[in-house]
């Protein structure tokens, strides 16, 4: 990935900004300015931060979320901060939000600031011998905090302004909508398979249960996690108003089903997911939904990679990951075609 922000000087812009938002600070120094690898909507940055106020020496980790010149899936980072600031206090544990700066004269391009939980992230992490005995624990918390996520009062928490879907119905009319007008602008060449499960959904759309804030890429990757278990949801770029099955369905699809298991994220068989999340406050299991959300989820995968592969071949990016996630497209339509018999 092109990287718009250049580390030269980057240390002396970010203590500019903070000296900026904290004018009651002095002192202020930025140490162990680390890009951190992986994600592709936000190019990350992890840095500590330490000043004087009030006579007191105060040391803070903080992440840096700036908008990239090109990713897998444009999203709009002032909606993403806002969501994390809907979030605060409530019983979904995310990180701590600062500000949310779009001038992109700070350090080259707009981005947010928020506080840096100590953590692992990687699914290959998870999946190794030291965190093994931890997925007996990370399991039930994925089924247990997604139910709460869904249990939320996104009017109260002021979420309407992600667009609230007209009926129950509408929920899933809008997701296909979304991904088959991606499909249609992105495609490098003709998609048989991806426009074959497009008309699929478009004949099985269910009615939502309920109306509730979908985080959009909840699974193994997205969330922190240390020996207590999860620590903070991560990457709410996708996040919407919609069907709860639609994150259900998305975590258990296959692409997400690491360590060469069938277990949901790699750490819990799937019925049992199921059972704790609806047994913790979850939508009721409608198989035939879930089954129309997998589908939907499959499809989302493969146009989110499109998307990469679009923005190299358009030059917007360098980066060879965005070449390479194309390679996933096969196996992808292989696991759409599957489920399309079912």
């Amino acid at each position: 990935m092109a990287q718009p922000l250049a580390p030269a000087g980057m240390n002396d812009r970010i203590a500019a900004y903070l000296a900026h938002k904290m004018p009651a600070a002095s002192d202020i120094r930025v140490r162990r300015l680390l890009r951190i690898p992986g994600g592709a909507s936000r190019i990350t940055w992890s840095f500590d931060a330490r000043w004087i106020e009030d006579a007191h020496e105060i040391e803070q980790g903080l992440i840096i979320r700036a908008d990239p010149e090109a990713s897998l899936l444009e999203s709009n980072r002032d909606q993403e901060f806002r969501v994390y600031q809907a979030l605060q206090g409530s019983a979904v544990p995310v990180p701590r939000t600062y500000w949310d700066e779009p001038d992109p004269a700070w350090i080259g391009a707009p981005f947010f600031m928020m506080e840096r939980l100590d953590g692992e992230t990687a699914p290959a992490a998870l999946m190794s011998d030291r965190w093994q005995p931890l997925h007996a624990r990370i399991g039930p918390q994925l089924a247990e905090h997604l139910a709460a996520l869904h249990a939320l009062d996104w009017r109260s928490r002021g979420l309407d302004f992600l667009g609230v879907p007209a009926s129950t119905r509408d929920c899933a009319v809008r997701e296909v909508d979304r991904w088959e007008a991606i499909l249609q602008k992105d495609a490098l060449e003709p998609q048989p398979v991806l426009n074959r499960a497009i008309r699929w959904l478009r004949r099985n759309l269910p009615d939502a249960q309920r109306v509730v804030l979908v985080h959009g890429d909840y699974r193994t990757g997205n969330y922190l996690f240390d020996d207590s278990g999860i620590v903070a949801f991560l990457d709410w770029e996708m996040s919407h108003l919609g069907d709860p099955l639609e994150d259900v369905g998305w975590t258990a699809i296959r692409y997400w089903r690491y360590g060469g298991t069938e277990k949901v994220g790699g750490v819990i068989d799937r019925e049992e997911f199921f059972r704790l999340y609806e047994a913790a406050g979850g939508a009721r299991i409608d198989r035939q939904a879930i089954h129309f959300w997998e589908i939907l989820g499959n499809v989302k995968m493969a146009v989110i990679s499109l998307t990469g592969a679009r923005s190299f071949c358009d030059r917007r990016t360098h980066d060879m990951v965005m070449a390479y996630v194309g390679r996933s497209i096969p196996r992808l339509e292989a696991e759409i075609m599957e489920l399309l018999e079912q």
